[in-house]
């Protein structure tokens, strides 16, 4: 799978949002998905670091025209997100975080700053429940998420 596979998942699983797949060589920067209420910047990983400590580096990695978009898009009132698969995992990113985190990480700290978290594979209905959600977006904390998947990301409990 790459980034394209990627970003056409992603877009049958958020078909209840009318997810469409965008290529815009006019806009530089412009995110890979767009759906109703917002935005989706697609990152694809084919594996995890070997060693713990090691920096997460993607071979497509966020480049200044996106995080400006993102960035201006958020300050603006917009809803912008990262979504990065490795393997069968998903992590989705608050759009500011990503631009802050992805690329200078370890695994462990990108799911400390990850915003959800999926180990076995993307949970189109909880990630559709995040999307839609009316209030502000923050990242969830230690007591918000089941022990499992905060060890999944790192966490020690």
């Amino acid at each position: 799978m790459a980034e394209s596979d990627m970003r056409t998942h992603l877009c049958d699983q958020l078909k209840k949002l009318d997810a469409v797949a965008v290529e815009n060589p006019a806009r530089p920067g412009t995110p890979d998905v767009n759906y109703i209420g917002g935005w989706i910047e697609c990152k694809w990983l084919r594996a995890w670091p070997k060693r713990p400590g090691t920096v997460v580096r993607l071979d497509h990695p966020l480049l200044t025209s996106q995080k400006v978009w993102i960035r201006r898009r958020l300050r603006r009132g917009g809803k912008a997100w990262v979504m990065l698969q490795c393997g069968r995992g998903w992590m989705l990113f608050r759009g500011d975080a990503a631009c802050d985190f992805l690329g200078t990480s370890t695994r462990a700290e990108l799911g400390r700053h990850c915003y959800a978290h999926w180990p076995n594979g993307l949970d189109a209905d909880e990630l559709i429940a995040i999307l839609v959600a009316q209030r502000p977006v923050r990242q969830l904390n230690k007591e918000e998420m089941s022990e499992a998947r905060w060890k999944a990301l790192g966490g020690s409990w």
